[in-house]
């Protein structure tokens, strides 16, 4: 009926008028999954501000080391200081049974857990002896586990 340039004419017509709506809709869907990672993200980072999680992750013994260290620096981040805290209150015991947990992880080094003892010693002076007691204790246990 009509020639082929014709046909082809209105093919690219179309297909011009349909750019915006493709492109929108790429826009749109790599908008959404922006969105989602960033909630994502979001949900993360509370999890890592909440002490049961981060002992949670000590306690597990398929943690990486990785996700070990990253707990670590968010309890360094959030958590370090409890000196204020009564030793009655769930703040000190979540800090004193967190400590407990990363002396306990097989996955970290001895060395580490012993540096990590003179830096919890250090920013919370009035609760040594208990801090050095847990450590202690948890070594103690580490190895004997060890040796079993």
């Amino acid at each position: 009926m009509y020639d082929l340039t014709f046909h082809l004419f209105v093919f690219l017509f179309i297909s011009l008028l349909m750019l915006p709506f493709f492109l929108l809709t790429i826009v749109f869907v790599v908008y959404a999954r922006i969105q989602a990672y960033l909630e994502e993200l979001k949900g993360r980072e509370q999890k890592f501000k909440n002490i049961d999680y981060l002992i949670a992750i000590f306690q597990d013994e398929k943690s990486d080391s990785s996700l070990l260290e990253e707990a670590l620096n968010a309890f360094n981040e959030h958590f370090m200081r409890f000196g204020s805290a009564s030793k009655d209150s769930k703040e000190y015991q979540g800090c004193i049974d967190f400590i407990a947990a990363f002396s306990k992880c097989a996955n970290m080094h001895i060395d580490d857990v012993v540096r990590h003892r003179e830096i919890f010693v250090k920013e919370n002076p009035n609760y040594k002896k208990e801090i050095e007691t847990v450590i202690g204790s948890a070594l103690k246990n580490r190895e004997d586990k060890a040796k079993k």
